[in-house]
């Protein structure tokens, strides 16, 4: 696995270019960290790979438009930034305090094509060591 240090980001190997085609997304854990790498029509985006709802895997979940939608109970998230686009724009948070947390912006990460490989970075002091698992499931 090849690590390469940018400022205070450390870019990390995690898969081929083909490994993740247009639409779908690929979950994988690096140090602790469940990444989902997206691939929506050629643009590559890696944002924290658990809906905030259930914390379950966003692997599966359908891709357009720059969107993920969850494949559990369809909470959005926009690839680029991490935010959640639905239920957060659609329900009255302010009557439905319960919702407040569940809905809120999913961390992003930046990512680089190298060689027909993904990088993802991520700040320094989470990939000293970096372990990547590309076979660990979540859900149900």
């Amino acid at each position: 696995m090849a690590i390469s240090t940018t400022d205070s980001i450390r870019y990390v190997d995690c898969l081929a270019i083909n490994e993740v085609p247009p639409g779908k997304s690929k979950l994988l854990w690096v140090n602790s960290w469940p990444i989902l790498i997206g691939n929506d029509g050629g643009q590559i985006y890696a944002l924290y790979g658990l809906c905030g709802h259930q914390q379950l895997s966003l692997e599966g979940g359908q891709i357009w438009r720059g969107v993920v939608d969850c494949p559990w109970h369809h909470f959005q998230y926009e690839l680029k930034t991490g935010e959640n686009l639905y239920p957060k724009r659609v329900y009255p948070l302010q009557h439905l305090p319960h919702l407040c947390e569940q809905v809120k912006s999913l961390q992003t990460f930046p990512v680089r094509l190298v060689n027909h490989i993904i990088q993802v970075g991520l700040p320094t002091t989470e990939t000293r060591g970096a372990t990547i698992d590309k076979t660990a499931v979540l859900g149900c």
